[in-house]
């Protein structure tokens, strides 16, 4: 019979971003004694943004680029409270949820991601799809596959020529090159000029000139 040990400190995680999938999957492989580790996500399944560009260029599917996460908390012997964190209590030094009771933590942990500012940029909010949160961006993207043999022009821009902008522009003209033999464009908008590190497909990218038809920067 295993002898249980007492709990000493609660760490808390909030959000289930690539971090907190690391830092499971160390639990997992080297339990702390003592330690009580509890997940609290929206989502039990994360996507891996690691894995975006090939989900665009349609080398994966949308589940295959998740991360079961009950099946990481398991693994990691973690508690996994699936609920939305909306508020903390750092005199009580607690984690307030919209459904579950407080969540006391000794060690607080957020990986929650990010969702760019659209409100900052006129007309971006009306007209542009972002990238964060992926699950929305996933929809969004299945439906412009949809409708993009039907369209008479297709033009894509992508907003921000740093190495995930360069990989997304580039996965994309990918994807839609297959769907549509004619009048497709994808262009990158960039300030500064594309990021320096590049693929040599890609830096001829940045240059202005791309070895694949129907991309520009």
């Amino acid at each position: 019979m295993q002898q249980r040990v007492a709990i000493a400190q609660d760490l808390v995680l909030v959000g289930g971003g690539h971090a907190h999938v690391h830092v499971l999957k160390s639990f997992g492989m080297r339990p702390m004694p003592g330690v009580r580790v509890t997940l609290v996500t929206r989502d039990v399944e994360t996507p891996y943004s690691g894995m975006l560009p090939g989900y665009v260029a349609g080398h994966y599917s949308f589940e295959e680029c998740h991360v079961d996460l009950g099946r990481l908390a398991r693994f990691a012997g973690a508690r996994l409270i699936r609920d939305e964190a909306i508020a903390l209590d750092p005199t009580e030094r607690s984690v307030l949820c919209r459904g579950h009771p407080p969540i006391r933590y000794d060690i607080l942990s957020i990986d929650i991601g990010s969702t760019p500012r659209t409100d900052d940029v006129p007309g971006a909010a009306e007209h542009t799809i972002a990238v964060k949160p992926i699950d929305h961006f996933a929809a969004e993207w299945e439906a412009l596959l949809a409708r993009a043999g039907k369209m008479p022009r297709l033009r894509l821009a992508v907003v921000g020529g740093g190495a995930g902008g360069v990989e997304l522009a580039l996965s994309a003209q990918h994807r839609l090159a297959r769907l549509r033999e004619s009048a497709m464009e994808v262009t990158l908008v960039t300030l500064k000029g594309c990021c320096r590190r590049t693929t040599a497909g890609s830096a001829a990218f940045s240059r202005g000139s791309s070895p694949n038809a129907g991309l520009r920067c």
